[in-house]
């Protein structure tokens, strides 16, 4: 049995009154969709991730989405349709080698503050009940009006906002959504579809702050969620140290920069002594030991690798384990050769494998004015600090 996510993300998001989709809107320096898939590629309970976006931005969003961020549990991208009930179907007929009982996730792409637990409570009741969903009781008095009047206001204790995930078996959900589709019914959730056929969908409680962001005035809302977020969640400061030796024949390779000089450092990998630095200064701040212990040199895999690799898969570490990237503050040490020229790029390099900012990463070179193994040219050492936000 399969646990899958389906993520429509068709919508052309005409209430942002952006001439960007509204998915790609940037919250926190990446596109909101980022921030949804996110959730599900590190969610224990997702098997698999179809995604549905317009049919003229499908090459455009396995660019810059899919494979920019290395989402390896999206199967398959696919083209929506006129309406999100379209999509959704569209997406649940590509599913391939579905079973009945398999478990389907639907979530909106633009929902980026949905919690591991209601994604874990969703499918652990669409287990037990076959469909499950997210809403939040109304807080409001609610009003019928008719012709300018409000007529009635129906109790409090019945009414329900809705939210996503809705999570439904797959026979369950594809029948309904078939059955609509043929009548030429348009329901406004896929729930609705559940209940017009004579389902019922158990409740999970949901969380306020899980939002659709679809006005503007909704993108200044999340954006205070991730504001305070980071205020409030712990900080992790993690301290990181290399060396390696220089030796003829090798490649110099700092930062993931190679630079032109007679030698080159020595090591099992690549030898970058400052990204190995980042990479232990990051895995302390996560309490999770050192370099040595999830990239061993008596492993054949990583001979010769490049570190900016390591580094981006210490950062996948992080990420599940609820961390984003605070800052890096780096100091190499080299009598030679001179590296001013090359920090920028090194910059970029770090930057992409934390997927922060460029002005998030400070990197320092100095010599030891002719002192110790780094001012005889013997080798190269770097100095790391990394500091890691808790986010959940």
């Amino acid at each position: 049995m399969k646990r899958i996510a389906l993520i429509p993300a068709a919508g052309a998001g005409k209430r942002m009154g952006s001439s960007i989709n509204k998915q790609y809107l940037l919250l926190d320096e990446k596109p909101i969709l980022v921030h949804t898939l996110k959730l599900f590629e590190n969610s224990g309970f997702i098997d698999e991730i179809y995604l549905i976006v317009p049919e003229n931005e499908i090459d455009y969003c396995r660019k810059e989405v899919v494979e920019r961020y290395e989402f390896n549990k999206v199967k398959q991208i696919v083209a929506g349709g006129a309406e999100r009930q379209h999509s959704v179907l569209n997406g649940l007929r590509a599913i391939k080698n579905a079973e009945p009982d398999d478990i389907i996730l639907i979530h909106d792409g633009v929902r980026p503050f949905v919690s591991p637990e209601i994604i874990q409570r969703s499918v652990e009741i669409a287990l037990a009940h076959k469909s499950a969903l997210v809403a939040v009781p109304v807080k409001d008095t609610v009003k019928i009006a008719r012709d300018g009047f409000a007529i009635s206001s129906p109790p409090r204790a019945t009414l329900w906002l809705a939210q996503t995930p809705q999570a439904f078996c797959f026979s369950t959900i594809l029948a309904a959504h078939e059955s609509a589709a043929a009548e030429g019914f348009i329901g406004t959730d896929d729930a609705s579809l559940l209940e017009r056929v004579g389902e019922k969908s158990h409740i999970v409680v949901g969380d306020y702050r899980n939002i659709k962001i679809t006005t503007p005035e909704d993108l200044i809302l999340a954006e205070t969620f991730i504001s305070e977020s980071r205020s409030q969640n712990r900080m992790r400061i993690g301290h990181g140290y290399d060396v390696h030796c220089l030796v003829a024949e090798r490649k110099l390779i700092l930062g993931g920069v190679e630079i032109p000089f007679e030698k080159g450092l020595l090591g099992h990998s690549d030898a970058d002594v400052l990204l190995h630095a980042i990479t232990d200064a990051l895995l302390g701040a996560i309490g999770e030991g050192d370099l040595g212990r999830h990239f061993p040199d008596t492993d054949p895999a990583y001979r010769g690798v490049s570190s900016i690799r390591l580094l981006k898969q210490a950062m996948k570490l992080a990420e599940k384990k609820g961390y984003t990237a605070g800052n890096i503050d780096a100091t190499i040490v080299a009598q030679r050769p001179k590296l001013a020229p090359y920090i920028t790029l090194m910059k970029s390099n770090i930057a992409s494998a934390l997927e922060c900012d460029p002005d998030r990463i400070n990197i320092k070179a100095t010599t030891t004015e002719g002192l110790g193994f780094a001012g005889r040219g013997e080798g190269i050492a770097a100095y790391a600090v990394a500091l890691m936000h808790k986010q959940n």
